[in-house]
């Protein structure tokens, strides 16, 4: 297959998209929640994820002061908010939760509420910040999990019942896995 040169600049897009999710914090006191394209699981046991975000973003100090973060996996049918969650900031007053049609769960463990409408939850606390300039990779554990039966079972998701996760494509393009390939063996 022949093959074109690709910036650098946007090479990280060979390798996106992964899926997306939306970030919660608080303190218990106040409260926002931020779209997140990079991250990835670490490990299984214990459980652990890594994703990045932007030390200059209104949600940074939330997880620098409380060491604590929920992640939601959102499906196709949240599109809207998310991108909305991606493209507004709390630091303006907005809560995003309201705009955008969100729903706040209570956690099991954490301090920051989840996203009620989302396929899958993750309560999680940062082990460890790694410095990256302008942003910082939060290495968490996974503390407490949830995931829609119908979506999600035996350690596995299910797309049999209609689930679509989003994957960002970079603007407001987002794709959708929707099926699984089963490979043979030779």
């Amino acid at each position: 297959m022949d093959k074109q040169s690709v910036s650098t600049s946007t090479a990280y897009r060979l390798l996106n998209p992964g899926a997306v999710v939306l970030v919660s914090v608080g303190d218990g006191q106040q409260d926002n929640l931020f779209t997140v394209t990079w991250n990835m699981p670490l490990r299984k046991v214990p459980g652990m994820v890594a994703l990045l975000s932007g030390k200059r973003h209104f949600s940074y100090p939330f997880i620098a002061s409380t060491g604590e973060l929920g992640i939601s996996v959102p499906d196709a049918s949240m599109v809207d908010a998310v991108y909305g969650c991606g493209v507004t900031s709390g630091s303006k007053g907005v809560d995003k939760w309201e705009r955008f049609g969100l729903t706040r769960q209570a956690p099991q463990i954490i301090k920051a509420p989840l996203v009620q409408q989302a396929v899958a939850t993750l309560e999680c606390r940062v082990s460890q910040v790694v410095d990256m300039g302008a942003s910082a990779l939060l290495l968490a554990q996974i503390l407490a999990a949830k995931a829609s039966p119908v979506h999600y079972a035996g350690g596995k998701w299910d797309f049999d019942n209609g689930l679509e996760l989003i994957h960002h494509l970079g603007g407001d393009r987002f794709g959708v896995t929707s099926s699984v390939l089963r490979a043979k063996l030779r």
